[in-house]
This record gives structure tokens, sequence and C-alpha cells, in this order.
């Protein structure tokens, strides 16, 4: 009897410690998740004084709250077979035409795509991971698409903010565009619509489809291009891939050319109107304008990636339905049907 009152007690007192732990576990989870949150929004008050992009204390907050390591996961891509149809298509074969041809067989690059979506859809730069062995950044200011994204196990570095077009940090209004349930369409098209509040595409083409949209509104976290290549320590882009619904002409306007190399620029510019200013702009810091339709494709003058375009034949795209000073600057060899 005695004894198995010994082990009673010598239960009750296992069981006491481990409740005793567990209830100093959980009170350091409690204080770390707390001390966590503070630091988070200490930092997204700093986020919304407006630092430069260069600024150290940008630079760490953003590393330390809003990147996330690639993933060392398999990937876990796939989807509905109206998913897969609507994988490739809107611009992105007139991207990927030439994009291919401009890295074709060069491996290990580096690429940063803004208005990333779930890493799949219309993806400009999966399958340089996939088949070339690329890493990068995606940048996704989009919670639901963000979700979805880091899903997908992509091999490239991710942050749930966006890109700032002013040259400084700041907190913008998102607007995330949902397909409503009556409409019967890709539903991630829509969603890829989703735009910055007061920030507006240079064409009324979509004004309509946008309405159509159901709306919901947060605040997302807003660098300069600046701020990640410091966070990353990143001095050469391979490719830039810029989709962020009308703010990607002033986005380029921040980049520290004497701090970076880009050998290559996919930027979306749907107006329709040939925009030559920016062309000149980009001619200014050495860049070729290769190809337009709702996408500009720029390259380094002198690049390799350029000379191996030009080296193949059947490179130039004609796009129907545009306006005349857009031909000129394209050759009839092949056609894209808008």
């Amino acid at each position: 009897m005695l004894e198995v009152i010994r082990v009673n007690k010598n239960v009750f007192r296992i069981r006491s410690c481990f409740l005793i732990l567990s209830l100093t576990v959980c009170a350091l989870m409690v204080m770390m998740v707390t001390w966590i949150g503070e630091r988070q929004e200490e930092a997204q008050e700093l986020v919304e004084e407006g630092m430069p992009g260069d600024d150290p204390r940008a630079v760490s907050h953003l590393r330390q709250y809003w990147l996330q390591a690639p993933s060392t996961l398999p990937y876990n891509l796939g989807g509905s077979s109206l998913y897969v149809s609507s994988m490739r298509g809107d611009t992105w074969s007139f991207v990927h035409h030439y994009v291919s041809r401009l890295f074709a067989g060069e491996h290990d690059g580096f690429f940063i795509e803004a208005g990333a979506l779930d890493g799949q859809m219309l993806s400009n730069s999966l399958w340089l991971e996939q088949e070339l062995d690329w890493t990068g950044l995606l940048i996704e200011p989009d919670t639901s698409s963000y979700m979805a994204l880091i899903s997908k196990h992509r091999k490239a570095w991710t942050s749930n903010t966006c890109l700032s077009h002013t040259g400084l940090t700041k907190r913008s209004v998102h607007v995330s565009l949902t397909l409503p349930p009556a409409l019967r369409a890709q539903g991630w098209y829509m969603k890829g619509s989703s735009y910055q509040l007061g920030v507006t595409m240079k064409t009324h083409r979509y004004d309509s489809y946008l309405r159509s949209g159901e709306k919901s509104f947060y605040l997302v976290n807003c660098f300069p291009l600046h701020t990640y290549l410091r966070a990353l320590n990143i001095t050469r882009i391979d490719l830039l891939s810029l989709d962020t619904q009308g703010s990607e002409m002033d986005i380029i306007k921040t980049i520290p050319w004497a701090e970076v190399k880009v050998r290559v620029v996919v930027v979306e510019i749907v107006t329709s109107k040939f925009v030559s200013q920016f062309v000149e702009y980009m001619k200014h810091f050495g860049f070729v304008l290769v190809a337009h339709y709702n996408d500009y494709v720029f390259v380094q003058e002198g690049d390799a990636a350029l000379t191996r375009l030009r080296s193949q034949a059947g490179w130039q795209l004609v796009v129907v339905n545009q306006t005349e000073e857009e031909h000129t600057i394209t050759a009839k060899t092949e056609t894209v049907v808008r």
C-alpha cells in the first residue's frame, strides 16, 4: 500500500513538473510573440515616416520582418484544368518569347519579379528556376495571393510587401480584387488586377473590368527597390519584371543605377500610345527596347543576352491592332494576335 502511495506521489510530482514546464513555455511564447509584435509595430511606424531606400533602419526592418528565405521543399505546383489552361494566357507568351531567347542556356541567374501573384499563374520567373536553376526575389502585396505563393515552395526569396514608387518607405492601402461569384472567368486574372489605392493605370481600357471586382482594403508596407537590394546584398539583377498596376515607370526611376547592374527589364505599360519619353529615359541608362505589347522589354546594349537574341531567327514579333507609331519599331517576322 505504501509503495502504491509513493508511486502515486511520484506520478503527481512528474505531472506537476510537466504542468509547470508547459505553463512556463507558454508564458515565454506569449512574451516572445508580444515582443515581436511590439517590434513589428515600431518597424511599421518607421516605415510610415518615409525613410530613404538606403536607410540602415529600413534595410534592417525589411530583412528582419518582411523577407522569407527560399523554400527547400519540393515544388507544390498544379491546379484545376481551368487554372492550368490559363497559366500562360494574357501576355505571358509574348514576354516568354523574348525572355526565353535572351537567357537561353544561362544558369544561376537572379531575378526580381514584383507583382508575383501566386508564384505560378502568369509567372515570368518560374521557368528560370525550374529549367535554369535561377533564384531571386518575389514581391507580392496581396495577402491571399502571397499565402498561395509561399505554398508553391518557390526557390526564391519572397516578401508580402510592395515596391514604393516614391523612393521612400511608406504604408499604402492595397485594394484586393476578387472575382464575383456571378462571373465565370479565371479568378486569378481578377486577383492579379489588385492595385495600390491612388495609383492608376495609363488607360481606361480596363475600368469596367476593375469595377466589377469585389474589393477589400488593407494596409501594406512598401519599400524602395534600393532597400531590397541592400537587404539581400544584391548588386546584379539579370531580369527585373514589374507588373504593379500603374506604378512601374515611377519604380524604375528610383533604381540606384550606380549600385546595381540590371541586364533585362520587363515592365508592364498598358496604354494605347507609345511611351517614347520613357524609352528615351531607359536609353539614357544604356537600354535598348527590343519589343513591346502590354509589356516593354528592354535589354542593356552590348549585353551577351542581346547578342544571343539577335542571333536567333524569328526573334522579332509584330503586334496586330496597335497604333501605327508602335508598328514602326517592330518587324514582321512572327505575329502575336491581340
